[in-house]
């Protein structure tokens, strides 16, 4: 699965779980703190900075790149 196959909340929170991967915002280079659960197509994305991310499902590939955990104090 990529993030372009992300429908919803669910499936990205599994998708990160299962993966072992976080995701980086390709505008601001920061990193996904959590998500908040909300039903729909639609994303609230808290960053580490605190900032919100509001965005549809299918817009994440345009806005944030995934990075294995391992790689990911290398920022």
């Amino acid at each position: 699965m990529t993030l372009n196959n992300i429908k919803g909340f669910e499936e990205l929170d599994n998708f990160l779980f299962q993966n072992d991967i976080n995701l980086r915002c390709k505008h601001t280079r920061l990193f996904l703190r959590h998500l908040e659960p909300i039903e729909g197509v639609m994303l609230f994305l808290v960053l580490e900075d605190g900032s919100l991310v509001e965005l549809a499902a299918h817009q994440l590939e345009e806005s944030f790149e995934i990075v294995p955990l391992s790689n990911r104090s290398k920022k």
